[in-house]
């Protein structure tokens, strides 16, 4: 299966020098933490072994429709990511350490365990039940207007088709230098 991803250059360099990276529970917002911890579960009740890493987060296709890959890295990205770097990743995984999940739905989900950690005077906690906040995890879009993502419990050095810095637009490095943010950290998770 053919996927893309948008990782910052420190998780090139773990695959280059390590053949594997996992995502760190450091680089999860925190009030989203309920959320992907609801996520890995419904992975591992897939058969995924996750380690007890968050997931990784691609998108189908091979990133041919630059439009598409512009729109998702400026809806996803901060400014803060931007000015550190940003590398485009292709891959091919194999279907079985995938699950696919509709865009839409998957965002109605993480507004509800926030607002149930909101409601609770919390900013983390377990993962919501299905009787608290449901989420449908077929990976069917709602809509014309969705999308589905792909998850993955870690990027491997032998998925890897290619790598490739991608900039920002010029928009936001318009934004970026007026506002003089520098590099602060790792990027994507």
């Amino acid at each position: 299966m053919r996927v893309w991803t948008l990782q910052a250059p420190e998780v090139v360099a773990a695959l280059r020098d390590r053949g594997r990276y996992r995502a760190s529970w450091e680089r999860v917002i925190v009030n989203w933490r309920p959320a992907y911890r609801a996520m890995v579960a419904q992975m591992e009740r897939n058969g995924i072994a996750c380690g007890g890493a968050p997931p990784v987060w691609c998108w189908p296709g091979r990133a041919l429709r630059p439009s598409r890959v512009r729109t998702t890295a400026d809806l996803l990205l901060g400014d803060d990511q931007w000015a550190h770097g940003v590398c485009l990743l292709r891959l091919t995984v194999p279907p079985s350490a995938t699950l696919t999940t509709s865009y839409a739905r998957w965002n109605d989900y993480l507004g509800e365990t926030m607002a149930l950690l909101a409601a609770a005077g919390r900013s983390d906690g377990p993962a919501s039940g299905p009787d608290e906040a449901a989420m449908d995890w077929r990976g069917v879009p709602v809509d014309a207007w969705d999308a589905t993502q792909i998850v993955l419990p870690e990027l491997r050095r032998e998925w890897l088709i290619d790598v490739r810095r991608y900039p920002p637009g010029a928009e936001t490095v318009a934004r970026i230098e007026s506002a003089g943010v520098g590099s602060h950290g790792p990027g994507l998770a």
